[in-house]
């Protein structure tokens, strides 16, 4: 029996305070899951606490405190401990002290400001969010300094900025640091976090159970991760690392947990080496049946707060070993006279020393290091990141059957919303997600929603994050434009998706934006219609095949290389377009809007074009994507990952317009082998059809609508069974009536 999922993690959204309990037996497999109804938010901004009518008084309170501390500044950072960007309540510090909920951003308070940076996604919340005494930084725009550069221009030489090390990574504190000590400032670690201070009834820790995913769902057993991993150790010549990410110690053990909402995952650190491994989690968590699978596979168990301590004696073992070989080797040299042997010995003397450290992700803590001891830890972007981003065949069908099922859902929510609105019946964006939800529970190795619904009409659409509240939704009005971005946790995959409709009759602005969007979501996942297989040029807007090797952000969006947008105007370096090769990516999911003008609302200041996806954990999953982000630029994309497509246009006010589908990435076979590297090409997975209707159909081009055309032939096919098993007449039609050819 799996008992698991409390509403901490996937909470369903209330309509009573009511507990249900919903058994399922899935063949070898049973498990219960628990739904409670009494919706509680992650961000939880429906406590008193989170009013902006003590706002004031708590950066009050706190700038008392950071005098007492004697400091000029204090940094609150949105993620946790283990640089998690959806938060238990107990690490909702930032939400608790700017009283802005959505996931992203950076807080900066000094004796006599209060700043707040945070990306496009959030602009409009964040307008309406932000307490009294805060200033919202629009983070990316060119006017916008970085929380970084503004410590060392708004603040007076040798200030003193206080932070949790626990909250920070180590990374980052290395260059903050290195950048203040130009002014003579000073990053100061506060062992106690003063929000933890201010706030009395902070919640305490989740501990909910933790159960291990059977290898059928991850196609990897917990030996064979852990052998593949050491043997990297090994060749490193590392005596270790430390897994701080909850996502990866989940995927590392083949454990799942629900300690934060929409995440399968648990409070844990993980450290491995060549001889031993051992997991650190709330013992409350842990059932005989874990506890016994962990020892069976050679890991040892310790309480979640015993890592400070087991970090401490770990760097102290480090460092005399260290220190004994580098002794060692010393003493060798001054034996030896022959100076070319002397010269190589120092030379792998200074390998040694280089890799013989702790391995820490780029995401580990500032205090993690502090623990092990700065000069023994060796920052790499961590191994299991990747690993865990390139999906197993297991995995990969997993995100099939997964999109299948979950595209009955959306159809049968669609369909149903669509008769219910043109008869007249009145629904919130609240209630009609709880809807959408219902349909989704009934699908078979449902196990919770991914994240928090979208579901946004008219204006409402523009605001990117926008999440529907309980009390005072708006009405779907089917005069205005509908957006709904959603997604499912499944034993056997995550999905996300978006679709946007309109019920009724859509203006010449709407469908014109409607379709260049459509266009570019086309371009970026257009790879096997309407050309042979042994093609590899660019045809129309984008790539069928790109070449293995490359990133996202390299052939996706180059702001200052490949262009410079401006709302009044898009500048080309044409320079740049030399050599077609690695340049026209840049224009696959872009090109249609460039034409339009509307590209500057899209990804490149908004958000992100695609971002990885987890195989039962994160629905954001790094480290690859498509956007400005840095990490993008680190990682090429590689067969086996999985991500996003989702290009937008947001027009402030009015409407917003999003099509999201997941694409697995994999080998193609093509005549030609790119100097051996071979080639990519995307395979998309969502199911659900697009709103023909709202199409200029004289804009597509012939190879954009057969795309269109074979992708609902697709859909048709392999969502007409699974709604002929539910019995549902009214979604079968409604799936015919949109999967036309046009």
């Amino acid at each position: 029996m799996l008992r698991t999922l409390s509403s901490r993690l996937f909470p369903q959204r209330p309509a009573a305070p009511k507990l249900i309990v919903l058994v399922r037996e899935h063949r070898d497999l049973k498990f219960t899951a628990w739904y409670f109804r009494s919706y509680s938010s992650t961000s939880i901004s429906s406590s008193d606490e989170m009013s902006g009518k003590t706002g004031t008084q708590r950066l009050f309170a706190l700038r008392e405190m950071m005098k007492e501390q004697q400091l000029d500044a204090y940094i609150v950072p949105s993620e946790d401990a283990h640089a998690s960007e959806y938060l238990a309540p107990c690490d909702s510090r930032r939400a608790f002290i700017t009283g802005f909920t959505g996931s992203a951003g950076c807080a900066a308070i000094s004796r006599t400001e209060a700043l707040y940076w945070t990306d496009g996604r959030y602009w409009l919340q964040a307008e309406k969010q932000l307490g009294p005494g805060w200033r919202l930084m629009k983070q990316g725009l060119p006017e916008t300094p970085t929380w970084a550069q503004w410590l060392l221009d708004g603040l007076q030489p040798m200030s003193k900025i206080g932070i949790d090390p626990t909250v920070i990574p180590f990374s980052e504190t290395k260059n903050l640091s290195s950048s203040l000590a130009n002014s003579k400032s000073t990053l100061i670690p506060i062992k106690d976090n003063l929000i933890d201070v201010l706030w009395p009834s902070r919640p305490q820790r989740p501990k909910n159970p933790i159960f291990h995913l059977d290898v059928k769902f991850t196609g990897q057993s917990v030996s064979e991760k852990l052998s593949i991993l050491r043997d990297k150790l090994n060749r490193m010549g590392s005596p270790g690392m430390v897994v701080t990410q909850l996502d990866e110690v989940a995927w590392m053990f083949n454990l799942r947990g629900s300690d934060i909402t929409y995440n399968p995952v648990f409070f844990a650190y993980a450290i491995l080496a060549s001889d031993d491994c051992t997991l650190f989690a709330q013992p409350e968590s842990l059932d005989e049946s874990v506890r016994q699978y962990l020892h069976d596979n050679g890991v040892t168990i310790l309480a979640y707060d015993q890592i400070w301590s087991r970090l401490e004696s770990l760097g102290s073992q480090v460092r005399t070993e260290r220190e004994a070989r580098i002794a060692k080797r010393e003493t060798e040299r001054q034996a030896t006279q022959d100076s070319a042997t002397d010269g190589k010995e120092i030379e792998m003397g200074e390998k040694v020393v280089k890799t013989d450290k702790v391995l820490l992700g780029n995401k580990a803590s500032w205090a993690v290091a502090v623990a092990l001891g700065e000069d023994n830890v060796e920052v790499r972007r961590s191994m299991i990141e990747e690993a865990k981003a390139r999906k197993n065949a297991t995995e990969i069908e997993g995100f099939r059957q997964a999109n299948v099922r979950d595209g009955a859902a959306l159809v049968r929510y669609f369909a149903w919303l669509e008769e219910a609105l043109v008869k007249g019946e009145v629904w919130t964006e609240y209630d009609a997600a709880t809807i959408l939800e219902n349909y989704r529970r009934r699908n078979e190795l449902f196990m919770g929603l991914s994240f928090e619904t979208i579901s946004s009409s008219g204006p409402n659409a523009a605001i990117i994050h926008y999440a529907p509240p309980e009390q005072g939704s708006a009405v779907i009005d089917r005069h205005q434009m509908y957006l709904c971005d959603s997604g499912a946790q499944y034993l056997d995959g995550t999905t996300d998706t978006t679709r946007t409709w309109h019920f009724g009759s859509p203006t010449d602005e709407e469908k014109r934006a409607f379709t260049r969007v459509l266009q570019g979501n086309i371009g970026e996942s257009q790879t096997r219609n309407s050309l042979p297989s042994t093609t590899n040029v660019c045809v129309s807007t984008g790539y069928r095949r790109f070449p293995s090797g490359y990133n996202w952000l390299r052939i996706g969006y180059t702001r200052t290389k490949s262009f410079v947008v401006r709302r009044s105007r898009l500048q080309v370096c044409l320079s740049c377009l030399v050599f077609c090769h690695r340049v026209l990516f840049c224009l696959v999911s872009s090109y249609p809007l460039v034409l339009s003008h509307l590209f500057y609302l899209t990804g490149l200041n908004r958000h992100a074009t695609s971002h990885g996806i987890g195989a039962f954990l994160n629905v954001h999953e790094g480290p690859h994507g498509v956007g400005q982000r840095p990490a993008y630029n680190q990682v090429p994309l590689q067969d086996g990952m999985v991500m996003s497509n989702e290009p937008g246009y947001y027009a402030d006010g009015k409407f917003g317009i999003r099509i999201e589908n997941v694409d697995i990435i994999k080998q193609a076979e093509t005549r030609e082998n790119f100097g051996g590297k071979g080639y990519l090409e995307l395979e998309n997975v969502t199911m659900c059809p697009i709103q023909t209707s709202l199409v200029q159909l004289e804009l597509l081009s012939p190879d954009e609508k057969n795309w269109l055309n074979n992708y609902h032939v697709e859909v048709r096919e392999k969502v007409s069974p699974v709604l002929k098993g539910f019995g549902d007449e009214r979604a079968l039609t409604w799936l015919d009536k949109y999967c036309r050819e046009v």
